[in-house]
């Protein structure tokens, strides 16, 4: 099978969703959107923007919606004409979100999340999709413990084994969501986005790709503290 990866490339959206509040996030959030947040003089967005650059990719979408103004201010002294911005509503969920871009478009779709960044091999992970042309494939990364892991004896609490900071074997969602024209049929009969992907599991209609590289997600006071440090890694 051949597969024509900068083909495919050429022919797929990108959906970058920049909407939210960030709350979790307040007070820096009070003035600027999430991911427009700096690290090492470098906004999150710019990050992933770079990211998908690097890799050859055209048609790069931004759903805004809180402070859309400011994404709009960013993208265009950033990356005029190589960047769209598309005003997708305040108090909107993701779901709602893509669906507005979606239907303006055809083609293949990859969405991911303006408060996350990732090293994904976006080469791979295309061709991982195409390998798996009729299902959604979903980017996952392996949740690794914060502390030393302790396994105890049950009957006299003597500890049998000791990890620190261990792979968990747990792996979680970190965007980097790729699906095809067809399954935007299917939003629309969901209220929500992790609906519509439980939904699609249960049907087994869903892959994961596993990212092995680095990863860094920022919600929080704390995490966005823990970023300014690993972000050298990306570097």
């Amino acid at each position: 099978m051949t597969l024509n990866i900068e083909q495919f490339k050429k022919n797929l959206t990108v959906i970058v969703l920049c909407g939210g509040k960030g709350q979790r996030l307040r007070p820096l959030t009070s003035d600027i959107p999430k991911p427009l947040i700096k690290i090492r003089n470098k906004a999150l967005l710019e990050y992933i923007i770079n990211h998908l650059l690097k890799f050859n990719i055209k048609n790069i979408i931004v759903a805004s919606g809180y402070k859309s103004h400011l994404i709009k201010k960013f993208i265009s002294n950033k990356y005029k004409n190589k960047v769209e911005v598309i005003y997708t509503g305040i108090k909107t969920d993701i779901l709602t979100r893509i669906k507005k871009i979606t239907e303006k478009k055809e083609g293949d779709f990859l969405v991911c999340y303006g408060d996350t960044l990732v090293d994904i091999n976006i080469n791979k992970l295309a061709k991982f999709y195409l390998l798996n042309k009729n299902k959604i494939v979903l980017s996952s990364y392996e949740l690794k413990s914060s502390f030393g892991i302790i396994n105890i004896n049950k009957k006299n609490n003597a500890v049998l084994k000791f990890e620190e900071k261990p792979n968990l074997g747990v792996w979680f969602n970190i965007g980097y969501i790729l699906f095809s024209q067809k399954y935007c049929r299917m939003l629309s009969r969901f209220k929500k986005f992790e609906f519509f992907l439980n939904s699609c599991a249960n049907k087994k209609l869903m892959m994961s790709f596993k990212h092995p590289g680095k990863h860094i997600t920022i919600n929080t006071i704390t995490e966005l503290e823990n970023a300014k440090s690993q972000i050298k890694k990306f570097i």
